[in-house]
């Protein structure tokens, strides 16, 4: 029997090592890129059980600050979803939230280096403080 064990994004980056800096400060992923030394064609991101891929491309994706679409939504648990928003928040620019969904879930986003739209959602046992989302 097949059994699929994971899906893992590959997020096409003009700078694989920029955007494995930005994941590795903002987000605090573990690096393993590949060749070992720069210029570097690809690197898996991990930490935790989420793994995400970088492959370098000699023509970037055309990227709009008007597109709202996540390239990579990442769940957490354990409540550290406040620790790593004020981490990344002195680090990087907030493209949208903390703010509470209607599932319940608090989410913020944030864009690396190359424009790919990253969400981070945790549920949360206590959301005062968080704003609610209008949608």
């Amino acid at each position: 029997m097949i059994r699929f064990t994971a899906s893992v994004p590959v997020l096409r980056v003009a700078d694989v090592e920029r955007c494995m800096t930005w994941y590795r400060e903002i987000l605090g992923f573990s690096v393993d890129p590949s060749p070992d030394v720069a210029p570097h064609e690809f690197c898996i991101l991990r930490r935790d059980d989420a793994e995400l891929m970088l492959r370098r491309t000699r023509t970037p994706t055309a990227r709009t600050p008007a597109s709202h679409d996540w390239d990579v939504y990442l769940r957490l648990e354990g409540g550290e979803l406040t620790a790593l928003l004020d981490h990344a928040r002195a680090r990087t620019p907030l493209v949208r939230g903390p703010e509470v969904m209607p599932a319940g879930q608090v989410e913020f986003e944030l864009e690396d280096p190359e424009g790919h739209r990253i969400c981070v959602a945790e549920v949360l046992a206590d959301v005062t403080g968080f704003p609610h989302s209008v949608d």
